[in-house]
């Protein structure tokens, strides 16, 4: 669906770095770390807000 390669998500770019015949592991496992980073610090941010509305959606009654 995409016309060229600077439009890619980064998912899309590591998924390209598999090759038939030769795979850098070690490449494709630092930029899938390097990608969940900013996952991890928006977690670490909302952390209080997302557990609020895990708990309030536990009450009954």
């Amino acid at each position: 669906m995409l016309s060229s390669t600077q439009n890619q998500t980064i998912s899309l770019g590591i998924a390209t770095m598999q090759g038939e015949n030769s795979t850098d592991f070690g490449l494709i496992m630092a930029g899938s770390a390097l990608a969940s980073v900013p996952i991890i610090i928006v977690f670490i941010i909302f952390q209080k807000y997302f557990t609020k509305g895990i708990t309030m959606g536990a009450v009954k009654g």
